[in-house]
């Protein structure tokens, strides 16, 4: 059984898709789909009770069907556009989710979503996330990642393996 931050990143992803960019992302994914690269991704990195980042990866056939849906037929087709649709779903997705994980009272702060062509987003090798959710979606499929670095208690940081181990 997943756990409760999948389950929650999963509702985030798939409500956000659905009802933003109009497209029904299927946890079982076809051949095709599976075997669709991950070329684009948008990192949001927050900060509040938790420090992290959400990280939403898409196929490039997937990408137009985005942009088209939310920005029109026209932006379908313009690289820009498409990366913008992409980082305003990972901007809903991830306002969306933590409320989910840390309760409607907790503040964050996100950033501004950042582009990373290729899929490439991680600034160190040991990054795991915490939580991952992956779709297919029309001939493609997109991931969804949460990573988790730390807990803030008052003014200091603290990891989540020192807050598991306590």
């Amino acid at each position: 059984m997943p756990s409760t931050t999948v389950q929650s990143l999963s509702r985030a992803t798939t409500a956000t898709f659905e009802e933003l960019a109009l497209l029904f992302p299927e946890h079982e994914l076809s051949p095709e789909q599976a075997a669709a690269p991950l070329d684009m991704a948008v990192s949001v990195e927050f900060r509040g009770p938790l420090l992290g980042r959400l990280v939403l990866r898409a196929s490039s056939n997937v990408l137009s069907s985005i942009a088209a849906n939310m920005l029109g037929e026209d932006a379908s087709r313009e690289r820009p556009l498409q990366r913008d649709a992409l980082g305003e779903l990972a901007n809903v997705i991830c306002g969306n989710l933590l409320p989910a994980i840390a309760g409607v009272e907790a503040v964050f702060h996100l950033s501004a979503p950042r582009v990373h062509d290729g899929g490439d987003v991680f600034s160190r090798d040991v990054d795991a996330p915490s939580a991952s959710v992956l779709f297919g979606i029309e001939a493609g499929r997109a991931e969804s990642a949460l990573y988790v670095f730390a807990e803030q208690h008052g003014d200091e940081a603290v990891s989540p393996r020192a807050v598991s181990a306590a």
